[in-house]
């Protein structure tokens, strides 16, 4: 899905919940984006090893089925290390927030 309105851009950024939650091989839990850059911030190789091989991205994978954010879910699959996968995510969090205005 495309994001074009405020209304995309709020559902976007908003908490999910139970088993919708993002829940990181290391204990780390995400209802959101924000906590889901926490999460990469502090995340080990292995941890994110564990998530994102040649054959899988965990991370794309939640934002696309649970946001329905298309270019972020691309974006992240294209990540190689969780720096820059932090990276995006902040990104598409600040465009996020400045749709919402």
């Amino acid at each position: 899905m495309t994001v074009r309105t405020k209304q995309d851009a709020a559902r976007v950024l908003a908490d999910t919940s139970g088993d919708r939650c993002f829940f990181c091989q290391d204990g780390c839990i995400s209802k959101n984006l924000y906590q889901l850059v926490e999460c990469l911030d502090h995340i080990s190789e292995d941890s994110f090893r564990h998530h994102v091989t040649e054959v899988k991205n965990d991370f794309s994978n939640w934002v696309r089925d649970v946001f329905g954010d298309d270019k972020l879910a691309n974006n992240l699959s294209r990540c190689t290390d969780s720096t820059e996968a932090a990276k995006v995510l902040r990104d598409r969090i600040a465009w996020l927030q400045k749709k919402l205005k």
